[in-house]
Formats: C-alpha cells, structure tokens, sequence
C-alpha cells in the first residue's frame, strides 16, 4: 500500500508494467555492478602492472619497446602505439600526445619514459591490427596464376620477377600472354587524349562521322581498343586498378601516377 492508501497497482499501472519496471531497474542495477567490478579488476591490474614496473619486471612500459605510428584498420587513421617484445607486436593502444584518442592529451614536451606508461583509448577493431598483422591467411607473398583462369592455382614468384612482368608483360601456364603497361600506356600526351575523347564523343552524339574521325586520327587510330568504335577510348583503358579496401596515403600515391600516366 502507498501512504495514501492506495494500492500501486490501482494508480493507472497494471501488475505487467510494474513488473516489467522492476526487471529493467534490477537489471540495470546488476550492470553497473558489473561495470564497476570490471573497472574494479581493471585498476588492480593497472596497480599490479606499476609494482611489476618499479620491479623491472614489465617491460612493456619502457619506451623501448613502443612503436608510434597509425591505424589503419579503417579510415579515421587514428594515431597508436604498440608494444613490442622479443621482436613480437603483442599490443595497440591509442598515442597519449594526441587529442585523437585521449583529451587532454599529454603535453608534447613529455618525456618518452613517462608517455609509454599511458595507454590512451582505441576501439576494438584498431587493437585487432595485431591479428590482422599474424593472420595466417594473409597474404605476403606475390602469388601468380599457375593454371587456367578460375583454376584457384597459384605459384610464388619473386618480387622482381613481378614487378617485371607487371611492367613489360609475362605469360601464365595456360600460355596465356598478357601485355605490361608499357604496352597499355599508349597515350601519353595529355592533349591528344583530350582531343581523342572529344571527338569520340562527338562520334557518339552523332556530330561527326565515323570515316572523318579515322581521316582525322589517322595516325593515331592504332593507339585505339577498337578504331570502329572510337567512345570504347585508347588502349590506356584496358587498364583497370582495383584496389579492393585503399586507406588514405596509399589511394593519393597510387592517384599520382594512375590518373596522370594512364588518365583514366
């Protein structure tokens, strides 16, 4: 009963929507239970952590064995550090000196020996970099195709084997040649391309004809995928780069010379 005499469930709430108010408080309250023992658990590891350092015993709060550098497990490129021992990363954390992943962030004048016994923030999926960097499956090898297409047969090859067949064309087991982008990059002049894919066009729309554009280019028709179809563009486009999951710095390198040398 209420002090005024009044059943609660007589007030406008029904015995369902009393219960279930009470599982939802009991159940928060069992939460931030849990939240606080974790937390709790958390700081008595951080206790034992700073007896084991003062003991020398936890090497991973030395500098030396820190690595500052950059996420790249997505594209906010957070700012880390990991942690390194026998030559092993066995830790990521977020850098303390930057306002990325700890506010306020440490002051830039301190000293390495006292930042690397801060670990600032980073989510899940940045601290999952040390699995991304020893998954088994990934791939650290150049790997080339050692049947016919759709086979699923690879053979390993040097790097520099690679790099000279990607640039000067190679042939695969089937025999199957393939010409190097010294063969696709046709077009080079920047003002011949313009001019081709103007009149290409022009072409398409019905604004010129297919006879002046060849009398035209003449001498360029060979520089072409298909001269009877001028809008399919110069030998450049059979080029294609995929690049599948490109974080930022390596999507601005390979623009450099993708989009100025073969201009696609």
């Amino acid at each position: 009963m209420s002090q005024n005499g009044k059943n609660p469930l007589q007030t406008g709430i029904t015995r369902r929507d009393f219960i279930k108010t009470s599982a939802v408080v009991g159940g928060t309250l069992a939460i931030a239970a849990s939240v606080n023992s974790a937390f709790e658990q958390v700081a008595e590891m951080s206790r034992a952590a700073n007896k084991a350092h003062a003991a020398g015993a936890y090497p991973l709060n030395d500098p030396e064995h820190i690595i500052y550098s950059v996420c790249l497990q997505c594209h906010t490129g957070c700012t880390i550090k990991g942690k390194v021992l026998d030559g092993v990363l066995v830790k990521i954390d977020g850098n303390p000196y930057s306002p990325m992943n700890m506010l306020p962030h440490l002051s830039y004048d301190t000293p390495l020996a006292d930042a690397a016994r801060v670990d600032a923030k980073l989510c899940p999926k940045g601290q999952a970099g040390v699995n991304s960097l020893y998954d088994p499956y990934r791939i650290t090898r150049v790997l080339k195709r050692a049947g016919a297409r759709g086979e699923n047969k690879w053979e390993v090859i040097p790097f520099d084997q690679a790099i000279n067949e990607i640039v000067n064309g190679g042939t695969f087991a089937d025999g199957t040649k393939t010409p190097g982008l010294k063969d696709i990059w046709a077009v080079r002049d920047p003002d011949l391309m313009a001019e081709l894919k103007a009149d290409a066009m022009a072409v398409a729309s019905g604004d010129m004809t297919l006879d002046e554009f060849k009398s035209k280019h003449a001498a360029h028709l060979d520089l072409l995928i298909d001269p009877d179809h001028p809008d399919l563009g110069p030998v450049n486009n059979q080029f294609v780069f995929q690049a599948g999951r490109i974080e930022h710095g390596r999507k601005e390198f390979a623009k450099r010379w993708l989009k100025n040398a073969f201009g696609s």
